[in-house]
């Protein structure tokens, strides 16, 4: 049956809440150490994305303002301009505290809140959240507008066959993406002992050419990728499903487009984070907030990155990054230091040895694509009844 999502919550014990203001909760009171405070920042496709910036609260203030703390099973939403965006509080983020531009849905016992969770991530809801969202300027959602969300109660079973489902997707999703932060941290490793080896240090600016991005918007009407900082400061890989696209002229696209071997390093917003691009990379341009770093001998390409990644040179951003309200780093001065180096043959084993670990990450990110448009398709059939959970069982036991 379809209800409003405030009657459920009035008739099943639930509850919305919205992150506190800045009257209950100051800036001021923000700490390195404690839990994440979760705001619209933290809040992706489905899930948390807990980075070095996500601002943190004291036991002190959870104390204080226990109200705001999210549980397991708790659905947090986009208070402000992101509205559409949620996800689904896990076992291991229990305890986390909502932020003043974040709310939280919290479902009660008789509904299974995963289902839920899958609910608010359907293009049907998402529409119903941006079309709603009150403000011209930027999209704000509250309370009243939310009850108001029409949403989907099947029977519990249902709910609970359509859960389990999906999150097997979501499961492999996982297992893959903790698959790929072991390589990487390998690739590491790799870089790390064969660094060591090196007699000799260069500067960077004899080794690369450096090129700012291009000044362009959105717009997924292209096929060309729009490579932004928000898409390499995440994760040592790109996921390039999660790019959007952009429309350039085609002197544009000749000046900025991406090649395999090419790196890039962000200058503002995030200075000093790298990516590499790989062979698997879709067609793309690079925006102003990257600097690409072309290296003259393409050999040096993952060295090079796995130099730009390692604790040495993140240390010479943080010395060397400038702006109170912004830190930034200029194409000059990303280079401006140098690399230790190693003889040919240590670096032939070297691109060998961590290509073929890159080349792992590659295809693990690629099933997880795959994998994630299967639940993608697979979401609205199953919300609409277009397709029964043994069919869709079936489909996915094909795909995992």
């Amino acid at each position: 049956m379809m209800t409003k999502l405030g009657i459920l919550l009035d008739e099943t014990g639930g509850s919305i809440k919205t992150g506190p203001f800045g009257t209950a909760l100051k800036a001021a009171e923000y700490s390195e150490n404690g839990v994440p405070l979760i705001s619209v920042g933290e809040i992706g496709d489905g899930r948390l994305s807990i980075g070095k910036k996500t601002p943190r609260v004291s036991e002190e203030t959870t104390e204080r303002l226990s109200e705001y703390l999210l549980w397991r099973g708790d659905v947090v939403i986009g208070r402000k301009g992101a509205v559409e965006r949620s996800a689904l509080i896990n076992e291991d983020q229990d305890g986390y505290f909502l932020g003043s531009d974040g709310m939280r849905v919290r479902f009660g016992d008789s509904i299974n809140s995963t289902f839920m969770a899958y609910q608010f991530r359907s293009d049907a809801v998402r529409r119903w959240l941006i079309s709603h969202a009150s403000g011209t300027t930027m999209a704000s959602m509250n309370q009243a507008i939310l009850s108001k969300l029409p949403i989907l109660v099947p029977p519990n079973r249902t709910q609970q066959a359509i859960a389990e489902v999906l999150g097997a997707l979501d499961d492999k999703i996982a297992a893959n993406e903790r698959a790929v932060k072991i390589a990487a941290a390998l690739s590491s490793a790799i870089y790390q002992s064969f660094s060591v080896r090196a007699n000799a240090r260069i500067d960077l600016r004899e080794l690369v050419d450096t090129q700012y991005g291009v000044t362009v918007s959105a717009d997924d009407s292209s096929n060309t990728k729009l490579l932004r900082v928000t898409d390499i400061n995440k994760h040592p890989w790109i996921s390039w499903d999660e790019v959007p696209a952009c429309q350039v002229s085609s002197s544009e696209k000749e000046k900025y487009q991406l090649f395999p071997g090419d790196v890039v390093v962000a200058r503002m917003a995030d200075p000093g984070k790298a990516a590499y691009i790989d062979d698997a990379s879709p067609e793309a341009v690079f925006a102003s907030y990257l600097v690409r770093l072309k290296p003259r001998d393409t050999q040096l390409s993952l060295y090079l990155y796995h130099f730009l990644c390692s604790a040495e040179y993140q240390s010479y951003v943080d010395q060397n990054a400038t702006g109170s309200v912004q830190r930034h780093l200029n194409a000059k001065k990303i280079v401006d230091t140098s690399m230790p180096v190693i003889d040919g043959s240590d670096l032939g084993r070297f691109s060998e040895q961590v290509g073929q670990v890159r080349s792992q990450i590659g295809s693990l990110n690629a099933q997880s694509t795959l994998l994630a448009h299967t639940r993608d398709e697979l979401l609205p059939l199953l919300m609409s009844g277009k397709i029964s959970v043994k069919d869709a069982e079936k489909v996915v036991s094909d795909a995992v």
